[in-house]
Parts: C-alpha cells; sequence; structure tokens
C-alpha cells in the first residue's frame, strides 16, 4: 500500500514540475485593423492563417498587398509586413495582443514611423 501511495505521489510531482503551457490565441480569419500614424489613420485588411504558434497571411492596405509572416504566444501576437512604399521596400513589425475578436498594440515601419494600431475579427461569411 505505502508503494502505491508514493507511486502516487511520485507521479504528482511529476506532472507539476512539467510546464504547462497555454494554448495560443485563436487568429486565423480576417482582421479589419485601424492603423494610426501622424500623417493619418489607415485601414488595412489583414488575412490570416495559424499554425500553432505561427502565422502568415496577406496585408492589403493603400499600398497593395503584402505578405505577413509572425507568431502569436498565449495572447502576444507579433506579425511582420514587407511591402513597398512608392518603389523602396519597407518592413513594418506590429505586436500587441489578441483579447478574443480584437487586438490592438504598436507598430513600427522603417522610414514611415509608428504607431498605435487595433483590430476586430470581420464577422465568418
Amino acid at each position: 500500500m505505502q508503494i502505491a501511495k508514493n507511486a502516487v505521489v511520485v507521479c504528482l510531482l511529476a506532472f507539476l514540475a512539467v510546464p504547462l503551457r497555454a494554448e495560443p490565441a485563436k487568429v486565423a480569419g480576417v482582421w479589419n485593423l485601424s492603423v494610426e500614424l501622424e500623417v493619418g489613420t489607415g485601414h488595412p485588411v489583414v488575412t490570416l492563417s495559424q499554425d500553432g504558434e505561427k502565422i502568415s497571411g496577406k496585408y492589403e492596405g493603400r499600398y497593395g498587398t503584402a505578405p505577413v509572416e509572425g507568431t502569436v504566444k498565449d495572447q502576444a501576437i507579433e506579425f511582420i509586413v514587407t511591402m513597398s512604399s512608392d518603389g523602396n521596400p519597407a518592413k513594418g513589425v506590429f505586436k500587441g495582443t489578441v483579447n478574443g475578436d480584437s487586438m490592438s498594440g504598436t507598430f513600427e515601419f522603417d522610414e514611415i514611423g509608428g504607431g498605435k494600431w487595433s483590430g476586430v475579427r470581420a464577422a465568418a461569411k
């Protein structure tokens, strides 16, 4: 009987020693963003696919369509948009937090500057 109790205690301790990882937020879908720059506010649409913590997709805005690559860990999202602005390459880094069907954070674009952004998931069609 004592051996069985010890075995249970050892199993519980082993289980508790393994860190529990939260599942990443679900971000696949179409997102309507609001991007605030000093020169004005833009309203791009971002379409995301998700494979675990890895995200990819496309960013559609004022300067056309550009690829998106990034990650989502727990509720934290980070993605990079690489586009061409007037023939010059520009990389935007977006960082933020996902909260269900909304997300928000800050961004920084090469040569353009940074600001705040927010997004709302579009209703499924």
